[in-house]
């Protein structure tokens, strides 16, 4: 009886949240049970409620998206997106592109979820969050609700369980659009987009003038590379003289550098390549 009447509670659920658009789950890639989390007030909390391809926790290099399921609280949805109710609540769990998360999610029957300490700036006395492997997709970490209490994703103690994910952070693709160039109070600042999966920046330069007289050869033309920037924009002092200089952007992250080639019929040989070779590109 009691089993008829949970899966009674499990099929109203379902058809509840069959209203609310989602993306596939990309939890379990292995099929072996790393779905579970754990919830101090609350029970287990499974990661795949629905099975292979269902509307749970799908993880993206910005942000997660889809929905946990506990017994006990209900939906703990991971995104405004899922109900496309980011007009009017705006909310949702980020990525940094290299498996840090943060941000809030929203559980049906108990409230905001915190998964960083940075969401409040509690960390000097409650340091606390989730991350994900970048390499191996595992999850690790606790995250914090009034009223689920502490929700553990990896545990070896009495009561072993993980979560796991197909996703694994990858170099950033394709080049930072909207580079501009613009001088303020004698310096040269350069502005761009934001480039997804990159935590920073690199921004490479040398001797246009050189560019062009070797057909567009970045090994001779390129001087140096400033790294480890994790805003769009930087600028650099003007000389007095005559200077003709060209920039590259490209995004990074904890797995590797993005690119600087366009593509494109108009490029010829590879930038990248030559950069590396100039004996000036970043690390």
């Amino acid at each position: 009886m009691a089993a008829r009447s949970q899966k009674a509670r499990w099929m109203a659920a379902m058809l509840l949240l069959a209203v609310a658009p989602a993306k596939a789950e990309n939890t379990d890639p292995g099929n072996d049970g790393s779905q579970w989390a754990w919830s101090e007030n609350a029970g287990w909390v499974n990661a795949e409620p629905s099975g292979n391809g269902g509307p749970g926790l799908q993880v993206g290099d910005i942000a997660l998206t889809g929905f946990l399921w506990t017994e006990n609280a209900g939906w703990i949805s991971l995104s405004c997106q899922n109900t496309a109710s980011c007009t009017t609540q705006s909310y949702g769990v980020t990525n940094s592109g290299c498996g840090t998360l943060a941000g809030y999610a929203w559980a049906e029957n108990a409230g905001w979820v915190s998964f960083s300490c940075s969401n409040t700036g509690t960390c000097g006395s409650a340091a606390y969050g989730v991350t994900i492997d970048p390499v191996t997709g595992v999850f690790s970490g606790k995250a914090w609700s009034e009223n689920l209490g502490w929700v553990s994703f990896a545990s070896t103690g009495a009561n072993p369980h993980k979560v796991k994910t197909s996703w694994t952070a990858h170099a950033p693709t394709g080049t930072p659009a909207g580079l501009t160039a613009g001088k303020s109070a004698g310096n040269l600042v350069l502005q761009w987009q934001a480039l997804p999966a990159s935590t920073h920046y690199q921004v490479l330069r040398g001797s246009l003038t050189t560019l062009r007289s070797s057909g567009g050869n970045f090994t001779v033309a390129t001087a140096s590379c400033e790294g480890g920037l994790t805003a769009t924009t930087t600028a650099y002092l003007l000389s007095s003289g005559t200077l003709s200089e060209f920039y590259l952007v490209r995004g990074a992250n904890c797995v590797g550098k993005g690119t600087t080639n366009e593509g494109g019929g108009a490029q010829v040989g590879s930038r990248d390549a030559e950069i590396a070779a100039s004996g000036h590109d970043c690390p």
